[in-house]
């Protein structure tokens, strides 16, 4: 499945062109789905026979026609047009569906009030458009919700070279989802940079203490890793994700990636609760 994974970010695939789906698998709003990391990411989804559904929220449907490949780009297609700083277009992309992928981010040159309204006020709006079109008998804390945030968000003074003041607005998001009562990742890519997938080993670290001193991520890897987050229904992980060291090969289970990326102690009694585990 990782080789699949791998060859559907090099080759890319069409909105819509997705074969049956399972009625029990994930049904995800990609939001920022034309952005150069949420188009890989819904492109990966669409090929994950774990996925039932995949949306994407975009800004413009001329660019969704170029970048995603639709025809109509409409909701026939699971394009819909959207403002994550304005919950009422966010509430039908949502209706029904149980995951969001948040991809969309503010640019650099924006001012502290438009940064502010997309990285923090637009992560609350979002998942609470995901909470409220949530299907009938369906627990708030089954939902889930991933956000592609930023290393070095817990500096208190981070230089522009490095984010600047968006991060605050970052971590703030971050913050949000420890305490929205949905299931959560947070992914936190080191700087990236465009590339093809599956050629870097790959590591995970906490605290924006980073695995390696290679300061960079391929946006393909970032995408495959968030794509596993939402496919396997990962919760109750923030973790920084670069390069890992030179001396390792290219990372490809992605799922073992995801189980590091648990602190110490939640490995530990993941692994005491697994069948065949040894009990105390």
């Amino acid at each position: 499945r990782e080789a699949m994974c791998w060859a559907i970010l090099l080759l890319g695939c069409s909105a819509g062109a997705t074969a049956a789906r399972p009625d029990g698998g994930v049904r995800v709003l990609v939001t920022g789905a034309t952005g150069r990391t949420g188009s890989l990411l819904y492109k990966l989804l669409q090929s994950d026979m774990r996925v039932a559904e995949v949306r994407g929220l975009v800004r413009n449907i001329t660019k969704a026609r170029e970048v995603l490949g639709c025809v109509r780009c409409d909701a026939s297609e699971g394009i819909y047009v959207g403002d994550v700083t304005n919950i009422t277009t966010l509430l039908e992309p949502a209706r029904d569906l149980d995951t969001v992928a948040i991809v969309a981010g503010a640019t650099f040159g924006m001012t502290q009030t438009e940064m502010e309204a997309i990285e923090f006020l637009g992560v609350e709006k979002q998942v609470a458009a995901l909470a409220a079109g949530r299907r009938a008998g369906t627990p708030v804390s089954s939902l889930r919700a991933v956000l592609v945030s930023s290393a070095g968000t817990t500096s208190p003074r981070p230089p522009p070279f490095a984010g600047g003041p968006i991060l605050f607005w970052k971590l703030n998001a971050e913050a949000v989802l420890g305490y929205a009562g949905v299931g959560s990742v947070v992914v936190k890519p080191c700087g990236l940079i465009d590339g093809p997938p599956g050629e870097h080993a790959l590591g995970v670290g906490f605290d924006d203490h980073l695995p390696s001193d290679a300061f960079t991520i391929a946006r393909a890897d970032v995408a495959a890793v968030v794509a596993e987050a939402v496919a396997g229904r990962a919760e109750g992980l923030r973790f920084a994700l670069c390069n890992g060291k030179a001396s390792a090969g290219p990372s490809k289970d992605l799922t073992a990636l995801l189980k590091q990326a648990r602190r110490p102690w939640a490995r530990e009694a993941e692994g005491r609760s697994e069948p065949g585990a040894a009990q105390a």
